[in-house]
C-alpha cells in the first residue's frame, strides 16, 4: 500500500488469422462508470455472443454462445479494454484511487495503455479507432485529445448509446426530480 500508485489494465484482443498486420484496430471501452467491457464483448461486438431471448434478462445460465454475425472482426482487429478498477483491471498502491479515478487520470491511463498496445503488437501503421459505449462515449473526448497530444493520430471515434442530456434520461424524470426541461 505504500508503493506508488499503479494500475494493471486487463484487455481482450481478437486478431483475424492471416490478415494484413496493418488492418484497422478498434479500442472498445464501456461506460458505467465502473463497468467492464464484458457486455460489449459478449453481448454485441465480440466474435461470439450470448443468446438472450429478448430485453429481459434470464434468471441464470447456462447461456448459449453463438458466432456473432454482427462482429466487426471481419473489418478490424478488436481490443476490449477494462478501465482501471473494472473487470479484471486493478488499481494498487498509495493513493491509487486519486491517481486513476478522475477525468484526466482516466484519460492518462487509456492513453498509456493504447500507446503500449500499439508498440507491443507493432500496430503503429494501422488505422486506429476508439469505440465508447454509454459513459464511454463521454470518456472518448479526453483520451482522444490526450492521444493526439502524445502523437497518436486517430482515424475515428465511435459513440454508442450516448446520453446527450443526463437531465433527460430514457427512463424519465423520476431519477432527476426538479429538473426543468421546459
Amino acid at each position: 500500500e505504500d508503493q506508488p500508485a499503479t494500475a494493471r489494465m486487463f484487455y481482450t484482443a481478437f486478431f483475424a488469422k492471416g490478415a494484413d498486420p496493418n488492418r484497422p484496430v478498434v479500442f472498445f471501452y464501456n461506460g458505467g462508470p465502473g463497468s467492464a467491457t464484458m457486455y460489449l464483448r459478449m453481448a454485441s461486438m465480440g466474435p461470439v455472443r450470448v443468446v438472450l431471448p429478448d430485453v429481459q434478462h434470464p434468471f441464470g445460465g447456462p447461456y448459449k454462445i453463438i458466432p456473432n454475425q454482427y462482429s466487426l472482426l471481419d473489418a478490424a482487429d478488436l481490443v476490449f479494454i477494462d478501465a482501471p478498477g473494472t473487470g479484471y483491471s486493478r488499481v494498487l498502491g498509495k493513493d491509487a484511487f486519486k491517481a486513476f479515478y478522475g477525468v484526466d487520470q482516466d484519460a492518462a491511463a487509456f492513453d498509456r495503455f493504447i500507446r503500449r498496445f500499439l508498440t507491443k503488437y507493432d500496430r503503429w501503421s494501422s488505422p486506429r479507432f476508439l469505440f465508447g459505449e454509454s459513459y464511454g462515449t463521454t470518456r472518448a473526448a479526453v483520451p482522444s485529445a490526450k492521444l493526439q497530444q502524445s502523437g497518436v493520430d486517430l482515424n475515428g471515434v465511435v459513440l454508442l448509446s450516448h446520453i446527450l442530456s443526463v437531465n433527460n434520461p430514457a427512463d424519465g424524470p423520476d431519477g432527476h426530480p426538479g429538473t426543468d426541461n421546459g
